[in-house]
């Protein structure tokens, strides 16, 4: 098969919009909950010129066990919501949204190696991605500098997202736990294959608490993100050409139309707030040959 951009030139793939079959949260011990009680809400902080420097006093890593959970978590969505795997449902895949934005990727980020584990069950192939000694090693050579902007992007959040839609964002009053998150399982067809996944979800746009599936589905999903104020045209290259490609495909994956982005200095700061449309991203990357999503 080739993978080669250059060698792409097919139409855009037949992908149906994402729709929001159900949810769970998962706690700070990693537990698995059949509720929205991580589930939070787009509102604007408090003032601008915030540091993401602060807070790693408190600050609480993802738990090592997590890597050990592959498809746990989604498992057993399914085991308590059978009808999403029933005969005339059976999807033909179903696996978490990171796994799709990984192969997905591939064409352009083809000096990464990745593994898929596939475990075939009643009509339906489970997907699951296994790391590689060379995702190993990466993780060794990471720097603390690295670790630093890492952490930006969970602190970021705290700014913007909040527990409730009429209470402001918690900011660093409230410790960064990366083991908890909200999670929506969709279904889709690729090309007319049945697709089953799982994504983590910042938040949504509601001006009411969400309580139920069929309000979840009515209104808009969020993606938050954080990212350097470009001070030159290379810099800004740069952005379109690498990491605009995966903020576009977890977007798109799940449906969200828009990325809330938060601008930060080289120290840090926070110093302004952007929306950017995933249609005026992708036009922007398609017109100057970045990259091409019907890759």
């Amino acid at each position: 098969m080739e993978l080669k951009p250059s060698y792409s030139n097919r139409p855009f793939p037949k992908f149906s919009f994402p729709k929001r079959e159900g949810f769970f949260s998962v706690d700070e011990r990693r537990n698995y909950h059949n509720s929205m009680f991580n589930l939070r809400y787009l509102s604007a902080p408090r003032e601008l010129n915030f540091s993401l420097n602060d807070g790693d006093d408190t600050y609480v890593e993802k738990l090592t066990s997590a890597e050990d959970e592959k498809l746990s978590h989604l498992l057993t969505y399914i085991m308590n919501n059978k009808s999403v795997i029933s005969r005339e449902n059976a999807p033909e895949f179903v696996c978490f949204r990171g796994l799709l934005r990984m192969i997905m990727s591939t064409p352009y980020d083809n000096r990464e190696s990745w593994i898929v584990l596939a475990t075939y069950y009643k009509r339906t192939i489970y997907l699951c991605a296994a790391e590689t000694e060379s995702k190993k090693a990466e993780k060794m050579r990471k720097t603390a500098r690295d670790e630093m902007f890492r952490r930006y992007g969970f602190k970021f959040e705290n700014f913007v997202l909040s527990s409730h839609p009429h209470k402001p964002p918690p900011g660093h009053t409230k410790p960064v736990n990366e083991s908890e998150e909200f999670c929506i399982m969709f279904s889709s067809k690729l090309n007319g294959k049945k697709l089953l996944y799982g994504a983590e979800i910042d938040g949504l746009i509601a001006k009411e608490p969400c309580t139920s599936l069929e309000y979840l589905r009515k209104v808009p999903l969020v993606e938050v993100k954080v990212k350097r104020i470009e001070n030159n045209e290379r810099q800004l290259q740069n952005f379109y050409r690498f990491k605009s490609r995966n903020w576009w495909l977890q977007s798109f994956l799940v449906g969200i139309d828009a990325i809330h982005v938060g601008l930060r200095n080289d120290d840090g700061i926070v110093e302004g707030l952007e929306q950017i449309s995933l249609k005026d991203l992708y036009n922007e990357v398609k017109n100057n040959d970045y990259w091409n999503g019907a890759v």
